[in-house]
């Protein structure tokens, strides 16, 4: 053991010589530089094989059954510059990505992409190839990663513990259990790295803290270095914190392990949709809770243990005090998100190579790895001047409902007011109900059109659509199948599907299929052919037993607006929008509350906010008893006031809800982000921030808490 003690202290004395330092980093240059050079070569190779594929494939024609043609029908097989790609695995679908009516191939990027997967290294990271760029900030990170290692001084602990991981990995990998060692990397690599950052973000706010640094004109320390000192001493705080340091520590073992969880035979669209929603909650809400917890009790020990009186009687302020401790859980949030989202983003790339099928890989892209905008279609509604006839005829007609307003039991008002609500639903509602019907003697009927608008710019960019559908149908027993018709008529093409009830279905579309005004036509018949490939003359049309419908949302349209990678960001800045009002509810709590007090306060703003969404649903069905007493129905009308109230004050953070939009592929604006950054960043933290100080500003801290 004393041999031990020896080296390692021998070692740690070099590791702080600057020689031995600039050694380090010209090795961490070199070595860095190799490999990322090694798979920036293998990536452009493999780029320049998907596009030879690509090239070929876009020559070949079904109908003209040329050469390409045939060999992909017969052989699923493709040659290019004298190598050849493909195989049975590609010859069993290949025909259905060849247009019935041009005879050539759809989609010939995924199956471009599918056709070199086997020449890939299983090293090389499919992101590597199709954006290049992730590769040079790859190797940039990389290497400020191992430059904060070697300039902080901790190269040997690092090396330590990288050392005790691939040990424990050494097992797994031997007996070839490759998802268990991504994930005990994965943990040992997390926490080395949320330690280095921890120890920068401290290094940083030392500088900023220090009076010789920021001084004002005067000669006088700035604002400035008083937040600094405050957040420095916060960040501090959390690692020495066992409460806070647990929930860092849960996040960091636990994130790594949830791809195991998840099952490998499942379709890749639902493991990656499985990973993101749990790992993104995960984050988050550990995140959340941490922030709650140590908001609360930075300032409440600090007021009840009296170490506040050090702080007030310097030349500090107390608004000072508050945006310190608000500045430094909102870095330590910074650091964990920036952690937690390095690592999901990875942990999904690394998930996305499972799509080894063709049309897996075009689910994987087309509605997981994407940021899609949702178009619903468009209804006729009733104009004021019809629903007004219609319902002024109804109540002349219903003389029960007549004689019940000429008696007072009702108000005129009100009965033509529900008369109107319930008109307007029943008139969308019977535009999405579709009969049985379809054909009958080669003659259409019932088939209703619905337009999808606005996906002019799906058109112009050539980008896939996808038809998103939910049916309810007779039982809608999930065990039942329905044969159902989608029909473009613009384009004469249409397309027989099966469907479960009360099940998500989607259907790709060609974006060829939008008409040049922009809307996307498509014509539902309630019912299937016997043989698709008979003439519309001859074939027969079944029609299902019952009729069809679907609620508002149930159908929609969606293209990919964006990339997953700006979405995901866009998703995490929200993230930490809301955190750094948990942060500042947190410490505005503490100012005046106790403890165990702040920490319900707190918890109950963020479950009631986080819920805001199925309270105000709850509400609009709330109705009192009307059989109780009258006193016990003005408490359930002021209980449903103050749930609505609550509801309506904590909305914004409610629908500030990104990380289910990111597992559904839609896009996370710049427009939302940039609200909920003005409404929730800065009204809400402004708010809490001047609330909790007009209290601070009035509360005698100075006053002994009987402890001590």
């Amino acid at each position: 053991m004393k041999t031990i003690r020896k080296i390692w202290g021998v070692l740690d004395e070099v590791q702080h010589r600057s020689t031995a330092k600039i050694v380090l980093t010209v090795l961490a240059v070199l070595v860095v530089g190799a490999v990322f050079g090694k798979i920036w070569l293998e990536a452009g190779a493999a780029r320049a094989r998907f596009d030879d594929v690509v090239e070929v494939l876009r020559d070949a024609n079904s109908i003209e059954m040329d050469a390409v043609a045939t060999r992909l029908l017969d052989t699923g097989e493709v040659e290019v510059g004298g190598e050849t790609f493909g195989g049975p695995s590609v010859k069993a679908g290949i025909s259905e990505f060849f247009d019935t009516e041009s005879g050539r191939l759809t989609q010939i990027a995924e199956l471009g992409a599918l056709f070199i997967a086997t020449t890939i290294p299983d090293w090389l990271p499919t992101l590597a190839i199709d954006r290049p760029e992730f590769v040079v900030w790859g190797g940039l990170l990389v290497l400020a990663w191992l430059l904060i290692v070697i300039w902080t001084e901790i190269s040997l602990p690092v090396f330590v513990t990288l050392l005790a991981t691939f040990a424990l990995a050494a097992v797994p990998w031997w007996q070839g259990y490759r998802g268990v060692v991504v994930s005990i990397l994965g943990v040992g690599v997390l926490v080395i790295t949320f330690v280095l950052l921890v120890r920068l973000l401290l290094l940083v706010l030392s500088v900023l803290s220090s009076p010789r640094a920021t001084s004002n004109r005067h000669g006088r320390p700035s604002r400035l270095v008083g937040v600094a000192a405050v957040a420095h001493t916060l960040v501090r705080e959390s690692i020495r914190l066992r409460i806070s340091l647990a929930f860092i520590v849960l996040m960091l073992v636990t994130l790594p392990l949830i791809p195991l969880w998840i099952d490998p035979d499942a379709p890749v669209r639902y493991q990656l949709q499985d990973f993101l929603s749990d790992s993104m909650a995960l984050v988050y809400t550990l995140a959340a809770c941490m922030t709650l917890v140590l908001a609360c009790a930075t300032v409440s020990f600090e007021v009840r243990d009296r170490q506040i009186w050090h702080l007030v009687t310097k030349p500090l302020g107390r608004l000072e005090y508050m945006i310190g401790k608000w500045v430094g859980l909102v870095l330590l949030n910074l650091v964990l998100l920036a952690i937690g989202g390095v690592s999901i983003f990875s942990f999904t790339q690394y998930l996305s190579t499972r799509a080894d099928d063709p049309m897996q890989a075009i689910e994987v892209h087309d509605e997981v790895l994407t940021a899609r905008v949702g178009v619903y279609p468009s209804f006729d509604r009733l104009t004021e001047d019809q629903v007004r006839d219609r319902a002024l005829a109804e109540y002349e007609s219903d003389l029960l409902l007549k004689s019940e307003v000429e008696d007072g039991i009702r108000t005129y008002a009100d009965t033509i007011r529900r008369i109107v609500r319930r008109l307007r639903k029943e008139y969308l509602d019977q535009q999405r109900m579709i009969a049985p019907g379809g054909f009958e003697d080669g003659k259409e009927y019932d088939a209703r059109v619905y337009e999808f608008e606005g996906l002019g710019a799906a058109r112009d960019e050539g980008l896939n659509l996808t038809l998103r559908y939910l049916f309810h149908i007779g039982r809608s027993e999930n065990i039942d199948r329905y044969p159902v018709v989608f029909r473009f008529p613009s384009q004469g093409e249409e397309v027989g599907q099966e469907f479960v009830p009360e099940q998500w279905h989607r259907l790709l579309v060609p974006a060829s299929f939008v008409d040049e005004d922009g809307i996307l036509r498509v014509q539902i018949l309630n019912g299937g052919f016997s043989v698709s490939t008979q003439s519309a003359a001859t074939r027969r049309f079944f029609s299902n037993g019952a009729t069809l419908f679907f609620d508002a949302t149930d159908v929609e349209i969606m293209w990919q607006a964006a990339s997953f990678e700006s979405n995901f960001l866009r998703a995490m800045i929200v993230n930490w929008t809301k955190l750094a009002f948990l942060a500042m509810l947190g410490v505005s709590a503490a100012t005046f509350l106790s403890f165990p007090v702040a920490v319900l306060l707190a918890f109950t703003v963020f479950v009631g906010g986080s819920m805001a969404s199925f309270i105000g649903n709850s509400v609009t069905l709330f109705r009192p008893d009307a059989d109780a007493i009258a006193l016990i129905q003005w408490v359930q009308i002021l209980i449903g006031w103050i749930a609505g109230s609550v509801a309506w004050l904590l909305e914004p953070f409610g629908q500030a809800s990104p990380n289910s939009m990111v597992v559904e592929g839609r896009l996370v604006s710049w427009a939302g982000v940039g609200r909920d950054l003005l409404v929730i960043g800065l009204l809400w933290c402004g708010m809490a921030l001047g609330i909790g100080l007009l209290v601070f500003r009035r509360r005698e801290l100075a006053t002994y808490s009987g402890h001590g």
